[in-house]
């Protein structure tokens, strides 16, 4: 019987190799490589955008420019040190360069975006982490067509020239991360970060309307539908393509390529699904590691396996800790949705996951840990390898934090 060579990268530098035989193979999805000549990509798209002239032209000497920069975006240094190439001619000056980040209520340490950038440059510019709690961090933007008053980060709504930078993706809350969504709820007020805290919506395509995007949508129109710079991402945290220009045509394009890129699409339902995890970082492992669960459950049968490869380290948040405590995984999903702790949505996605089938996980954390998560921990990939000794059908997805899934319907 013919078989594949299987090769998944996870962990920061890890790889898991088997042999699978081709009649059990149902799929298997390999992540876009990383573009190395993404910067000069990007340097072509400022100077020849979307339905918008060079921003070259779009900026005066003494303007002030504030770069809305979503929190683990690909390649971000190198996107705010193209921006800063194109726009530093026009004479602008380094300490109106701003860029800022939006607040999460999952924080984890972000690496300084201004580390491409020239020294004198660097030492100038301003990097902000948004604190909606400072009380002077937001002012009134407007209204939106609901009577709902928006308050903004006054970094954006002061900005003479206002770019979001970000990546476009798959999201449980809104369908598709990107564009206006770095400025909602991340750049607004506390009470919006609450208002907004949602576990995700199971039974909706990515294309399915969504009250919240909507509004994300409307709040960018507010701010006057800033310049945009959006990256598809890869494998290993790379960076795929750049797209930059007006909001609209660049988010229409990006979900195309995302897409194209990053969605599997199976005729049955496979007995495993191992999906692995890769660049992995703090707290956002756990947001990394409930997205893996979530595809894999969403491409599994019932009762299945889901096999996640990663290098996991890290403490448990708020929510996890209640997964922990429960009697079984079921009555946990119950208290999560009534305290709404901050990873409401990777500890639903795991919840629910660990409730459809039966998740394997290797990891750095403690057999205990992982076992008190309703989680079956293994220690190496011998043991991964042993889990695919039998008749099972099987999928495998690299970079599965990315990778959004469907079964098609008969």
């Amino acid at each position: 019987m013919p078989s594949k060579h299987v090769v998944l990268s996870y962990g920061n530098d890890q790889r898991f190799e088997c042999e699978i035989e081709s009649d059990r193979l149902v799929a298997e999805h390999a992540a876009p490589r990383p573009n190395s000549q993404y910067k000069e990509e990007l340097l072509a798209a400022l100077r020849a955008p979307m339905e918008y002239p060079s921003i070259e032209q779009a900026v005066i000497p003494g303007d002030r420019i504030t770069v809305a920069l979503d929190r683990y975006t690909p390649g971000a240094a190198g996107v705010v040190a193209g921006i800063w190439e194109v726009l530093a001619p026009r004479g602008i000056e380094a300490e109106k360069f701003t860029v800022i980040q939006p607040a999460s209520r999952l924080e984890s340490q972000l690496p300084d975006p201004r580390a491409e950038l020239p020294d004198d440059v660097r030492a100038q510019a301003r990097w902000i982490l948004h604190d909606p709690t400072r009380k002077d961090s937001c002012v009134y933007l407007a209204s939106t067509a609901t009577g709902d008053r928006v308050y903004m980060a006054r970094e954006v709504v002061d900005a003479d020239f206002l770019i979001t930078a970000g990546s476009i993706a798959f999201d449980p809350l809104i369908g598709y991360r990107g564009t206006n969504s770095v400025f909602y709820p991340g750049l607004s007020s506390a009470d919006a970060m609450l208002k907004t805290q949602g576990q995700g919506h199971v039974e909706l395509g990515p294309d399915e309307s969504r009250p919240l995007r909507e509004l994300i949508d409307e709040i960018g129109w507010l701010l006057g539908n800033p310049f945009a710079i959006q990256v598809i991402p890869a494998a290993t945290n790379g960076v795929s393509r750049v797209l930059a220009g007006v909001c609209d045509p660049v988010f229409a394009e990006g979900k195309k390529v995302l897409t194209k890129q990053w969605h599997i699409e199976v005729s049955e339902r496979p007995d495993v699904v191992i999906a692995a995890i890769d660049h992995e970082s703090g707290l956002h492992a756990w947001e990394q590691l409930g997205a893996a669960a979530d595809v894999g459950r969403s491409l599994v049968a019932r009762g299945g396996k889901i096999v996640i490869l990663s290098d996991l380290v890290a403490e448990l948040p708020q929510g996890l800790e209640l997964i922990r405590s429960s009697e079984n995984v079921r009555d946990a999903i119950r208290p999560l949705r009534k305290q709404a702790p901050p990873d409401l949505v990777c500890a639903t996605q795991l919840a629910s996951a660990a409730d459809w089938a039966q998740i394997y996980l290797l990891s750095g954390l403690a057999d205990d840990v992982v076992d008190e998560l309703f989680l079956t921990p293994v220690s190496n990939e011998t043991e991964v390898r042993r889990l695919l000794k039998n008749d099972s059908r099987c999928l495998f997805l690299e970079a599965a934090q990315f990778v959004h899934g469907t079964v098609r319907a008969a």
